[in-house]
């Protein structure tokens, strides 16, 4: 037994995360997103949607490092494209939990 230290490859730490869920079709999506940054993406200061997101990928359990299966993809939006899923994500949840109110 050889005494080699063996460290994990190509595991991406996610700090600072906070993770935008919406459920579609009874599957859950969820993306991983800067916290700070998504705040000025929803108050529309920040325009640039590759400073929000921590990755273009959509899983279906952030924590855990579990991708969202392709075919669900197609199921509940109608294509796999991950930047265009990710997209309506946060748009979706932006405008159902943040409103905008016009005086």
């Amino acid at each position: 037994m050889s005494k080699t230290l063996v460290q994990p490859i190509g595991q991406k730490r996610l700090t600072n995360v906070s993770v935008i869920r919406l459920k579609k079709h009874g599957m859950r999506f969820e993306i991983a997103c800067y916290k700070n940054k998504a705040g000025s993406w929803r108050e529309g200061v920040e325009k640039d949607l590759d400073e929000v997101l921590q990755s273009h990928t959509v899983y279906s359990n952030v924590s855990k490092g579990v991708l969202a299966k392709s075919k669900d993809l197609v199921v509940a939006f109608g294509t796999d494209d991950q930047e265009k899923i990710c997209l309506e994500v946060c748009q979706h949840h932006f405008a159902f939990f943040f409103p905008v109110i016009v005086n």
